[in-house]
């Protein structure tokens, strides 16, 4: 079964996955890869963030708070969340904050459409 009546409840009991009966191990690694595909970049960021803080927090208490001992993985680890977190969510600086603004300014300025120009005229 490989857990699976636990996620029955979490995920929509009608989908044919759940319907089917038991599967085996390969089928089920199917479906959590196909789960971890559907996650969005921000909730895989937030993970990974939080990885790295849980993980960094252990490595302080079990060194007893000597950051030097385990400094090149603070900076890798950390430069690649850096990295993350500016492909996700992206560059957040003044131009591309006040470029919205700009678009709907712009966008009050067209005049309303008011129907056609043509008269009854024209048609004949």
């Amino acid at each position: 079964m490989c857990g699976q009546s636990r996620y029955k409840n979490r995920y929509d009991e009608k989908a044919e996955f759940f319907n089917r009966g038991p599967i085996n191990k390969k089928e089920w690694r199917e479906f959590q890869r196909y789960k971890r595909k559907q996650e969005s970049p921000q909730a895989k960021f937030y993970k990974h963030l939080t990885w790295f803080v849980a993980i960094m927090v252990f490595l302080l208490y079990k060194n007893h708070g000597n950051v030097f001992s385990f400094l090149p993985i603070v900076t890798f680890w950390g430069f690649g969340v850096a990295i993350h977190y500016f492909s996700v969510f992206g560059w957040d600086n003044e131009q591309s904050a006040n470029k919205p603004a700009e678009e709907e300014e712009y966008l009050d300025d067209e005049p309303e459409d008011k129907g056609p120009t043509w008269s009854d005229k024209d048609l004949v």
